[in-house]
């Protein structure tokens, strides 16, 4: 992935993120734990969490060392260095120990989920007992709507440009049995479309 594209993404939903993060919070409930954003267009959500919650220890981890460089950047403009860590892993097989997170993120899911055989398996796996994983994309329930107005049309685009795969509950519903996870998961359809797995 050119590292012009997440770089695109992540300042065009720098408004969006914090909003997000709440959502998250709402189904998360506590303010401490160790967390794991994954992808190219990680930071914006863990910016918006640390701000809002200080004492998580959160690492942000993606299969390119370019788009970690670039990342670990845009945490250092924001102040907030300190409070995270970065690791690289391939995401068929994540580099993070068994019951390792308490919170799993991934925005953007839907250019990975049916492309990377075992990657629901493997965030999964990484969860600690009473973790919850945050899976998908969409602008979030209770963003204001001015902001996804002002996104939406050049989201789309870009969003095309990148090869965004359009996945439906069917088929999103098919990638959770496959994964052997039916019984830990719910899919939501407020402010996008994103899968909650509870362990």
């Amino acid at each position: 992935m050119d590292i012009d594209e997440p770089k695109q993404v992540n300042d065009l939903w720098e408004n969006i993120y914090p909003y997000i993060a709440l959502q998250i919070m709402e189904s998360y409930q506590r303010s401490t734990g160790e967390v794991l954003e994954l992808g190219p267009f990680s930071g914006g959500i863990s910016i918006g969490l640390l701000r809002f919650y200080p004492e998580f220890n959160i690492t942000i981890a993606d299969s390119s060392i370019e788009v970690l460089q670039y990342l670990k950047q845009e945490i250092l403009n924001s102040g907030l260095l300190q409070k995270i860590n970065f690791k690289q892993t391939e995401f068929n097989h994540l580099d993070f120990d068994d019951l390792q997170f308490d919170l799993v993120i991934l925005r953007g899911a839907f250019f990975f989920l049916n492309e990377k055989d075992n990657f629901l398996a493997e965030i999964f796996r990484v969860l600690k007992h009473g973790g919850i994983a945050f899976v998908g994309g969409g602008f979030g329930k209770d963003t204001p709507q001015k902001f996804i107005d002002e996104i939406s049309e050049e989201s789309r685009e870009l969003n095309n440009r990148l090869g965004r795969k359009r996945i439906n509950i069917q088929q999103l519903e098919t990638i959770v049995k496959d994964s052997g996870l039916t019984d830990n998961c719910k899919i939501e359809e407020q402010g996008g479309l994103w899968l909650i797995a509870r362990k």
